[in-house]
């Protein structure tokens, strides 16, 4: 929770002008696109980098595969030189699909009038006179190609029919004390590279492999686990390699439609470490049916991440204040399985001096609409199962 709260109280002024695009054929909250840039960047940037606390962006609008508003691309500069972030909405929520700043934005040389087209991770496109173009050789792509890419692009969701309720929570305090502990500044966050149904099991498990990637580079081959940058660590966006790591997963674990089944998502996660000439390893968290907390703390203390299978369960994101904090969950139904980087044990003194304490742990949520949350292990959940896991 620490880093949130570093996050929500550093001081960026962002300074963005609007070039380019075609009106939204979409409802994306322009507002909210903004505010997830700036949130992101400022927790990827150091003061250092930042020129008289400014940041200057130009913004340029994405559509989908479907030419459906996705959201924007911003392109930046610091001192480390220039970057750029593509924020979607996703189901009416918001996320940095992409966040990068040692490289140009691959859509810097878009002209007016020709839309930015955003596939998935290293897909980039653009469309002009009813025809799309691949953005590294500018070759027009075919209508069977483009058929064919669609079966893994991300599309456009409305926020109408969602599959989740919202509710927010608002903790006044005279104090808050805050445990936290994360295993790095910015978790493994994957999400499913579409075409895979059922498929959170073997996204959760791609999440913990590509963490260990990081001490173990061959286990997703061709890609660089993440870098260091002011004493932290920042695992990188997934890429096509690591949505190769979630299919090989998935069909390890005998994926289907109706989900993957506990004892099939160890053996999955088994047979692939193996096939690198590593030990999974899985060590039971729950004591008589409940969440050992303090074991899941002592976990991601021990540099051990963990994986949570749920039915029915939370996620959260949180605005953090002087005096108050919000904390505002998405509830759903269902199973699902996500992998823990991290904790955080809330204990807060009301203005009655009565305590209040709260329990969670940071996840991969496997979600794009919010692919990096808060668990609440106490809040509208019920844990069937979860566990401490080392590869080595």
């Amino acid at each position: 929770m620490k880093k949130k709260f570093a996050v929500l109280f550093l001081m960026l002024a962002l300074a963005i002008s609007a070039i380019g695009g075609t009106v939204a054929f979409a409802q994306v909250s322009l507002e909210e696109c903004d505010k997830c840039f700036q949130a992101t960047i400022s927790g990827l940037v150091d003061g250092e980098d930042v020129d008289g606390g400014r940041i200057a962006a130009e913004r340029k609008p994405v559509y989908d595969i479907d030419l459906q508003q996705l959201g924007y691309v911003y392109e930046f500069e610091i001192s480390s030189g220039n970057g750029y972030a593509i924020i979607i909405c996703d189901d009416g929520n918001y996320v940095a699909q992409e966040m990068v700043t040692k490289t140009p934005s691959p859509y810097v040389d878009v002209a007016d009038g020709e839309l930015c087209v955003y596939v998935n991770s290293l897909m980039y496109l653009k469309y002009f006179d009813g025809a799309f173009y691949d953005l590294a050789t500018l070759e027009e792509i075919s209508a069977e190609n483009i058929a064919l890419l669609r079966e893994n692009a991300i599309i456009y969701k409305a926020s109408e029919g969602l599959d989740y309720d919202t509710v927010s929570v608002t903790v006044n305090f005279k104090n808050r004390d805050v445990d936290a502990k994360s295993l790095s500044k910015r978790i493994p966050r994957y999400t499913s590279p579409g075409g895979l149904e059922s498929a959170c099991a073997a996204v959760a498990g791609c999440n913990l492999i590509g963490f260990y990637d990081r001490y173990y580079e061959h286990l997703i081959p061709n890609h660089t686990a993440g870098f260091e940058s002011y004493g932290y660590y920042l695992y990188n966006l997934a890429d096509a390699y690591v949505d190769n790591v979630t299919r090989e997963l998935y069909y390890k674990m005998d994926g289907s439609a109706a989900g993957i089944t506990e004892s099939n998502f160890i053996k999955g996660m088994q047979n692939y470490c193996a096939e690198k000439g590593l030990t999974c390893d899985f060590n039971q968290l729950l004591s008589s049916g409940k969440l050992n907390y303090d074991a899941v703390k002592q976990s991601i203390l021990d540099n051990k991440p963990v994986v949570l299978m749920l039915s029915t369960y939370n996620i959260c994101s949180f605005s953090g204040f002087d005096s108050y904090d919000v904390m505002d969950y998405q509830l759903s139904k269902g199973n699902h399985m996500m992998a823990g980087f991290g904790y955080s044990h809330l204990t807060y003194t009301l203005n009655n001096g009565a305590k209040q304490t709260y329990k969670f742990i940071e996840v991969a949520t496997g979600f794009a609409r919010m692919s990096e949350a808060y668990f609440n292990i106490d809040y509208s959940t019920n844990i069937n199962s979860a566990y401490k896991v080392y590869i080595h």
